[in-house]
């Protein structure tokens, strides 16, 4: 009897853990100039400076794949703030799956600033949501972004997802004649 208990719970632990597991991605985007929406000083010292930020439409070169589809498009919103040393920013990104599915992501990253321009942008990012087959989406992962000379980027992404099993469809009952 404690054998069968046991081989019940393992076979449950597997299929807990396949429901659960991460899927990798990987991909990259690119972006065309953000637009500042608005800048203030902060006042405590020279070149603290805090802004809103808006990117246009990033494209995904290579796109990420999940639950069948592949990313198509998106577009950030994010805070970010500047010393004479370093820089951050934290946002929400919308991206746009080729099959009209939405995802979204919560961000964060940081670099040091030489003469007055971002060096080696490194990040972390987290699905907050999705729709359509990414309803329920979870996973993580990182980022680097490269800011070209005309002000265009280039982000490479990496990181894991996982999607709620789809609930069986229940059989429409029978009427009884």
């Amino acid at each position: 009897m404690k054998l069968r208990i046991v081989g019940i719970l393992g076979a449950a632990l597997l299929l807990g853990s396949a429901a659960s597991a991460q899927t990798k991605v990987t991909g990259k985007q690119q972006c065309p100039k953000s637009g500042v929406v608005g800048t203030a000083d902060a006042g405590d010292k020279a070149g603290h400076t805090m802004q809103l930020v808006k990117s246009g439409t990033c494209t995904w070169a290579t796109p990420m794949e999940m639950a069948g589809g592949k990313s198509k498009d998106g577009s950030s919103v994010a805070f970010a703030e500047t010393t004479s040393t370093r820089a951050t920013s934290e946002g929400t990104y919308v991206g746009n799956m080729d099959n009209g599915d939405k995802f979204f992501v919560s961000f964060h990253d940081s670099a040091a600033v030489k003469d007055g321009k971002p060096q080696a942008i490194k990040g972390t990012w987290a699905y907050t949501g999705g729709t359509g087959k990414l309803k329920g989406i979870t996973g993580k992962g990182t980022y680097t972004f490269t800011l070209n000379a005309d002000g265009t980027s280039v982000v490479d992404v990496e990181g894991e997802y996982a999607v709620p099993a789809a609930a069986p469809k229940k059989a429409a009952a029978k009427k009884s004649s």
